[in-house]
């Protein structure tokens, strides 16, 4: 088996995208944001691959981008014009914050190929530059728009395999990983250490098990919106199938109804919440434990004290008496969300769902209403 950070990256976003664009291989479509990022990298490659420790003038750098640049994906040339010169722009920034600290790069989009658990990883690492003063540090490019979080970084998927193939191809631990904006022109460094390789080792191993399991589970995820197999997939095919020309309208006409009906539900719980929320302050105000309507029935107002066991107290009382084992247990909600979360070996899996006393598969409904999400 071999992966590469795209592959696993996707595979723990979506398993049934990696199915699909991975072990179907089906075509998609190049995308502007692609081939700009694209042309971006490659004109970066060549600023910094020279023999002598002198950057390239800007305008040698925008005959760069000239040259390298990718023109597949756009809808028209002037969609196109608009990201090239966008792109120079963005160069202009790199060149203006980079050209005078000029140096020949430790290594440069260098190929890697790493067997980790059994699995090879392949990879491009941009950059490695030398520290003055001693070390590395490992740079790659990114053409979002907006900064992660810090927290997002130092948990970034690709840092942490560009920091095992340094160890494992080089022999060297970088002492900085950095992601470089290019857009906003800003870098965030972060660093790695020997638990978390060993972290990415376990991580990686997961996966490979899932894959060789076949493990290819549709998962919601805040990218399915810009993904091309939409119309393959199980969370939206129905959609799809609808628009070619309904195959069920009488099971149309169900899910119209359901969906109608659920939506009355939540009118009614909204209503019934401020309702509670006007009859508690009444009842507080004048000391009224039950209210009468006018056909005689009532709402009584009843105190619930919601209480948890302290558990160091409540084994201190038990375990002397031999009944703490007795009120130990397991939380079903907690294991199932274990189990959907997809971070198992597939035996381990197997073996929790094969640990549950019925072995069954029950489905719940929920709406997700593109209408009061808007709201």
């Amino acid at each position: 088996m071999r992966l590469s950070y795209s592959s696993i990256s996707t595979y723990e976003t979506c398993p049934a995208k990696y199915r699909f664009q991975y072990e179907e291989r089906l075509p998609t479509a190049h995308s502007p944001a692609l081939s700009f990022g694209d042309s971006l990298h490659r004109a970066l490659r060549r600023f910094h691959d020279r023999p002598v420790p002198v950057a390239p003038s800007l305008g040698e750098l925008h005959d760069i981008l000239q040259s390298v640049w990718v023109s597949e994906g756009y809808r028209d040339p002037s969609e196109e014009r608009v990201y090239f010169d966008h792109a120079t722009q963005v160069l202009a920034d790199y060149h203006a914050a980079n050209a005078d600290g000029f140096r020949i790069p430790a290594a440069l989009e260098h190929r890697f190929a790493v067997e980790i658990e059994g699995v090879q990883v392949n990879g491009v690492i941009d950059r490695m530059d030398r520290i003055p003063g001693g070390g590395y540090e490992i740079i790659d490019y990114k053409t979002s728009r907006r900064l992660p979080p810090k927290a997002v970084v130092d948990r970034d998927l690709q840092l942490s395999m560009y920091y095992l193939a340094a160890r494992e191809v080089w022999g060297v631990e970088p002492e900085r990983l950095t992601l470089y904006y290019l857009l906003p022109g800003e870098r965030m460094t972060t660093f790695r250490t020997t638990a978390d390789a060993d972290d990415l080792r376990r991580r990686i191993g997961v996966v490979a098990e899932r894959i060789a399991a076949g493990k290819f589970e549709p998962r919601l995820n805040p990218l399915c919106d810009w993904c091309e197999f939409q119309p393959l997939c199980p969370l939206f095919r129905h959609k799809y199938d609808r628009e070619q020309g309904d195959p069920a309208p009488r099971m149309s006409a169900v899910v119209d109804e359901w969906i109608a009906l659920k939506r009355e539900d939540w009118e009614r719980y909204r209503r019934l919440e401020e309702l509670k929320a006007l009859i508690n302050a009444f009842c507080e105000e004048h000391g009224y434990r039950r209210l009468f309507g006018s056909d005689g029935s009532a709402i009584d107002r009843r105190p619930q004290h919601v209480t948890a066991p302290d558990a160091d107290r409540v084994r201190a009382i038990l375990e002397p008496l031999d009944l703490w084992e007795r009120v130990l247990t397991v939380d079903p909600k907690k294991v199932s969300d274990l189990i959907e979360s997809r971070q198992l070996p597939p035996d381990i899996e197997d073996a929790l769902l094969a640990s549950r006393e019925e072995v069954r598969t029950q489905h719940a409904l929920y709406l997700k209403d593109a209408a009061r999400s808007r709201r």
